[in-house]
């Protein structure tokens, strides 16, 4: 079918409508740069000068705190992982220490039990409080740690145990300490540790996509055993079954 007219007249509208391009604006990189350049020419206007000077540390200050929050996201998304796994594995010897405590009875190992706990416990301020922004230093870390890095640390928790009990959010760390079990009023969610296990990765799903499907035997259907050829007879064989036979209607003729 030929195309109408108003089919033609809609076509040729839409050819001549020139796609507008938005003007994309300059990074402050180059904008920091250009400044730079006009102020080492030199300005006759006395004013000049001063108001681009400002407007110059004006853009550097925005251009730094751009790359420090571009920094803070990347160590966010690098240290997220790490963070989580070790918050499990204090919360399971968190648990581990109460549920000892309420059947120890002897006192010496019920003090040492909550020493623990009060430890796991502290552990814990540490990860919930911890600048997320900051590369994470590890509280189980596989090499040892230089002295630096280990005194940092060491600040880092007395500030998170001194900030808990100022502010001492004691519904939202208790949920942050035992995440895992389920409390009165709400659906049953999966626990943080089962998430690491059932929670497949950005590949296994991959693979599974284009993994080609099997077709297997149903398990009810049983093998046949293959049968043998079956064997031709010989000429000869044919021969002597053929005279036996004629031999037989001759006899049976005189009867």
């Amino acid at each position: 079918m030929a195309p109408t007219a108003g089919t033609r007249l809609r076509y040729k509208h839409a050819q001549s409508k020139k796609h507008v391009k938005t003007k994309k604006l300059p990074s402050l990189k180059n904008r920091i740069r250009g400044l730079e350049r006009f102020l080492k020419r030199g300005v006759s206007v006395c004013a000049a000068p001063a108001a681009w000077r400002s407007n110059k540390l004006v853009i550097m200050k925005q251009h730094k705190e751009k790359e420090e929050i571009e920094q803070q996201k990347k160590n966010v998304e690098k240290y997220k992982k790490p963070r989580f796994f070790e918050r499990v594995k204090v919360m399971r010897k968190l648990r581990q220490a109460q549920s000892h405590l309420e059947t120890e009875t002897d006192k010496k190992k019920r003090k040492q039990l909550q020493e623990e706990y009060e430890k796991c416990r502290q552990d814990l301020m540490y990860i919930f409080y911890y600048p997320k922004a900051d590369p994470y230093i590890s509280l189980f870390p596989s090499k040892e740690l230089d002295e630096e890095t280990k005194q940092r640390r060491e600040e880092l928790r007395k500030a998170a145990i001194a900030r808990f009990e100022e502010e001492s959010p004691t519904e939202a760390f208790h949920q942050f300490c035992f995440a895992d079990k389920k409390t009165e009023g709400e659906s049953s969610q999966p626990s943080a540790a089962s998430l690491i296990l059932k929670r497949p990765s950005k590949e296994m799903e991959k693979k599974m996509k284009n993994k080609k499907p099997r077709h297997k035997k149903d398990d009810g259907e049983v093998k046949k055993a293959p049968q043998p050829a079956l064997v031709d007879l010989d000429d000869d064989d044919v021969a002597t079954a053929e005279v036996a036979q004629t031999e037989d209607e001759k006899d049976d003729f005189f009867l």
